[in-house]
């Protein structure tokens, strides 16, 4: 009951804040994710500028602020929505590391994710990572519930595909997860082929619509190869991402070369490869720093939300993912006592190996924010197990009490 009340008090708090932010968008991406839902919509279909069909950006946030929208709600209900699914995920976490119920499962988890404030920032933004979080633990929780059937196959490959649909790295995280958990034993090679079509379905859907419109082979979206020579250039700097301006020289480029989308994104990416290939070494090194990086408690930022990204709030985000970084610290001092379950290997492998999945193209704190929910999952179930024993030694010790006092 405490964790109920607790997670419905967290959700309420987002709710109320939805309703206090402004009702327009506070950052330059937030502003094209409901231009392409409106024009899904209102225009002639998936489209930034209301005129062309696009494929700059991956469909699956726009399209799950369509289905708002359609209902008649706007950027109040956009981010009440995601406080909704962020409380949907904390219920979801209890089942990722524990296959019965957690002792004050609910209680715990809802802690934690209050004592890292990034989640309930987020829920606020009109970016994916919320909704992204809430599919991979979705997707997670449906690849590992037992006993195993074709549906639950079917169901945890659909969601993975929808996935990859909203953040297209995923499908990086995909591979990770099955091949963990075909080493780990918590899946059958049948079940992986299964979950894999599932996916590749879902997500060749929208590849088929791309090839269909555009008459090229456009994989999810058109904005890779941008991403990728944002993190593979001569000036890139692990910390600095979309704060780095290496890629202004291929910009006006592209301008004087008036390429479309498509064209565009090969031009970047060819870039990109261009340079790994001429500095290998340097390649290497930025890449080791980007992985590095996926860990780290503050980014740079442009100069273009410095009054979003305040000091005071960077120090909490620092903070609050050092005292997550310190659990998770002390949970492995008491592997002796409390040895890892498979599960529990299988999240910490997925958490750690997708920083390098990550650094194939940049890595950033609001990027790795679906993959912290692994950690607190990781968390919440050794504190439970804690708690758990703590009771029941104390239950122990109290009849021990009672039955001295009787003889």
């Amino acid at each position: 009951m405490a964790g109920i009340v607790l997670l419905a008090l967290y959700v309420t708090a987002g709710v109320i804040y939805s309703a206090v932010l402004p009702q327009v968008a506070r950052f330059p991406d937030e502003v094209e994710y409901p231009l392409l839902s409106n024009n899904l919509l209102h225009g002639p279909g998936y489209s930034m500028d209301g005129v062309h069909l696009t494929a700059c950006r991956a469909p699956g946030y726009a399209f799950f602020l369509a289905g708002i929208e359609a209902g008649g709600g706007g950027y109040f209900i956009f981010r009440a929505a995601q406080f909704l699914l962020l409380g949907a995920t904390i219920i979801l976490l209890g089942r990722l590391c524990a296959e019965r119920r957690m002792f004050a499962g609910l209680f715990i988890t809802t802690g934690l994710v209050i004592c890292y404030p990034l989640f309930f920032y987020m829920g606020g933004t009109l970016y994916p990572q919320i909704v992204s979080g809430f599919l991979f633990v979705l997707a997670l929780a449906l690849m590992l519930a037992t006993p195993r059937g074709l549906a639950l196959n079917l169901a945890a490959g659909g969601v993975f595909g929808s996935l990859v649909l909203v953040v297209p790295t995923f499908l990086f995280t995909l591979a990770v997860v099955l091949g963990m958990a075909l080493l780990l034993k918590l899946v059958r090679w049948r079940d992986a082929l299964w979950v894999t079509a599932a996916a590749a379905l879902v997500v060749g859907a929208w590849t088929s619509r791309n090839a269909i419109v555009f008459h090229q082979f456009v994989p999810i979206a058109s904005n890779s190869g941008a991403n990728f020579l944002l993190g593979n250039n001569e000036e890139a700097k692990a910390n600095e991402a979309t704060a780095n301006y290496g890629t202004v020289p291929y910009d006006e480029q592209v301008q004087k070369l008036g390429l479309d989308e498509f064209e565009r994104d090969r031009f970047y990416r060819d870039a990109a490869l261009t340079w790994i290939r001429t500095h290998p070494g340097d390649a290497l090194v930025l890449y080791l720093e980007k992985v590095l990086n996926f860990f780290n408690i503050t980014n740079v930022y442009s100069s273009r939300i410095h009054d979003e990204v305040t000091p005071w709030k960077e120090d909490v985000m620092a903070v609050s993912y050092l005292l997550l970084l310190g659990l998770l610290g002390w949970r492995l001092l008491d592997l002796k006592q409390y040895p890892f379950v498979p599960r529990e290997k299988l999240l910490l492998a997925v958490y750690v190996l997708s920083a390098f999945t990550s650094a194939i193209f940049f890595t950033r704190i609001r990027h790795r924010l679906p993959y912290d929910f692994l950690i607190v999952a990781v968390i919440a179930f050794y504190l439970s197990r804690r708690a758990e024993a703590w009771m029941a030694a104390k239950r122990s010790s109290n009849r021990a009490e009672r039955a001295g006092e009787n003889e």
